[in-house]
């Protein structure tokens, strides 16, 4: 009997060993799954990437709060956006209880980020510090581990403000437009954006120097007209202060300062003027010069010429530039005809420009040009005799002209330059001497041919003004060289009214040859009958 309540002592004593062996480790792990992780996030910042995508910045500041010593500790970032360009994970290795570590990592992504990201956090080893050993000695008391926090990860495009003008410097004593453009170059937003103007060296005359713009998004501008008058010679600057909001709700404020010179401009220094030092009698071209000597370009330059003497022209009276930059020419070309009664010309004009930013200058004027009257030869026509030519046979060309000119042609002298198959008999050069306005002469050159062919004479025509200036030209004359004729290859045709002269001559022929023969038979006769009476003794 006691040995069978012994026996059920020990079931019991071991079955609740048992139960104790379950109990207490799920007891522990109830206290673990009570408690709170080991990390915790204490802080995250930020620097966003200067345009809207690109890399930006982001430091996550944890506290450890286990109580044991982590040994090979790394951290690794999964972004809900982009990419992690930066060492991930990033090593830490030994953490202490309560220790703070900052891991810092760069996303290539497009602003703004603003999503749920994971951080996982993994170790090799649990240790903690020996209470029995007398140095400080650790115990490894776990081995590896991990764990992931998920946190919001917010990234916010920064603004950035600039502000320039498309004037880059002012006239003088007037009040000149100036376009000033506000922009935003950052990656983010601005909101509540102000901007205020003040300028030194000049007056604003027209317009306010506050401006409310609102939200300038990221790329965006905003341009405004200010209306300035220079009050001095120097340099005026102005300077542009502006305040908002970004993103995250935080100020955002600056100012910029921007430079600009002062210059004289007048319509003096814009010269209209003729290239051309003189017109010829006739058809021509007057070129026109217009110079800016202003330090700065004119735009929308028009030349209207509204009258004019001694020419006419010959085409537009309008012509229109679109800019010409300081210190600069540019030129138009006006066709023209000029009288031969015309001694002098002149054009009346208007010039009409703009200065940058459209404000307006003019000039007008008279441009007075002297007509050279200049003698001028005429070839009116030319006479070959006689045509066609043969071989061997003398021919004569001459030559008419006239001066078209309003002056004496002076030293006029013609030389006949021979083609081939042509030599001239006459001397090459004719001297002339003066021929007058209008009148009329004539010259002539006498040549043999020597070859069967289609050549020319050209003749060379120099001359001089009543100022000694030199001129020359050139005319040519086809000749036609035909292959003579001979008697007996003639036909009746070509005999024509040369069978007279052949018949007479031909006669004349015969009746040499007959009284010749009728000469020779008498003197044979006579012969015969001295020598028959001399041998009879004079009997008959």
């Amino acid at each position: 009997m006691s040995k069978m309540i012994t026996n059920r002592y020990t079931l019991v004593i071991t079955t609740i060993l048992l139960a104790l062996l379950v109990l207490i480790p799920l007891a522990y792990a109830q206290q673990y799954s009570n408690t709170a992780p080991p990390f915790s996030i204490v802080s995250i910042s930020s620097v966003p990437s200067p345009t809207i995508t690109g890399v930006s910045k982001v430091s996550i500041t944890l506290i450890y709060t286990g109580g044991y010593y982590l040994y090979n500790t790394e951290f690794s970032l999964t972004s809900c956006s982009g990419t992690v360009v930066s060492q991930n994970p990033v090593f830490i290795g030994w953490l202490n209880p309560g220790q703070e570590v900052t891991v810092t990592y760069l996303i290539n992504s497009t602003l703004p980020i603003n999503c749920q990201s994971t951080l996982a956090i993994s170790w090799g080893a649990e240790y903690e510090i020996s209470a029995k050993a007398q140095v400080t000695t650790y115990i490894q008391v776990a081995g590896s581990g991990s764990m992931n926090i998920n946190f919001p990860l917010v990234i916010y495009g920064s603004p950035i403000i600039t502000a320039y003008t498309k004037t880059q410097y002012l006239v003088s004593n007037l009040v000149n437009p100036v376009e000033l453009v506000v922009s935003n170059n950052g990656s983010g937003s601005i909101y509540n954006l102000q901007v205020n103007i003040d300028i030194s060296g000049a007056t604003l005359a027209a317009g306010s120097n506050s401006i409310v713009i609102g939200t300038l998004n990221p790329g965006s501008n905003y341009s405004m007209t200010l209306y300035v008058l220079p009050i001095s010679s120097g340099p005026m600057t102005i300077n542009v202060g502006y305040t908002g909001l970004d993103q995250s709700g935080n100020t955002v404020s600056g100012s910029i300062s921007i430079s600009m010179s002062v210059i004289a401009v007048s319509s003096s220094q814009v010269i209209v003027y003729p290239v051309n030092s003189s017109l010829s009698i006739g058809s021509g071209e007057l070129a026109i010069g217009i110079r800016n000597v202003n330090p700065v370009p004119i735009y929308n330059v028009t030349l209207v010429l509204t009258s004019i003497q001694g020419l006419s022209l010959a085409g537009n009276t309008t012509y229109d530039i679109a800019e010409i930059p300081p210190g600069a020419t540019d030129y138009v070309y006006v066709p023209i005809a000029v009288p031969i009664s015309s001694s002098s010309a002149s054009i009346t004009y208007s010039l009409t420009y703009q200065y940058t930013g459209g404000y307006p200058g003019s000039v007008q004027g008279t441009m007075a040009v002297s007509v050279l009257n200049k003698p001028s030869i005429l070839v009116t026509g030319y006479q070959v005799a006689p045509t066609p030519l043969m071989i061997s046979e003398t021919g004569s060309v001459s030559l008419n002209f006239v001066n078209t000119g309003s002056v004496p042609a002076y030293n006029l002298n013609i030389t006949a330059i021979p083609g081939p198959g042509i030599e001239l008999i006459s001397q090459s050069s004719t001297y002339m001497g003066t021929l007058n306005s209008q009148q009329l002469s004539a010259v002539a050159f006498s040549f043999t041919v020597t070859k069967t062919m289609n050549t020319t004479i050209t003749f060379q025509i120099q001359y001089t003004d009543q100022f000694g200036q030199q001129y020359m030209q050139y005319y040519t004359v086809p000749i036609t060289v035909i292959r003579n004729t001979t008697l007996f290859t003639q036909s009746a045709s070509q005999l024509g009214s040369q069978g007279t002269y052949y018949r007479f001559h031909r006669a004349n022929y015969f009746t040499y040859i007959i009284i010749a023969l009728a000469v020779v038979a008498v003197a044979l006769i006579i012969t015969v009958v001295l020598i028959l009476r001399s041998k009879h003794g004079g009997k008959s």
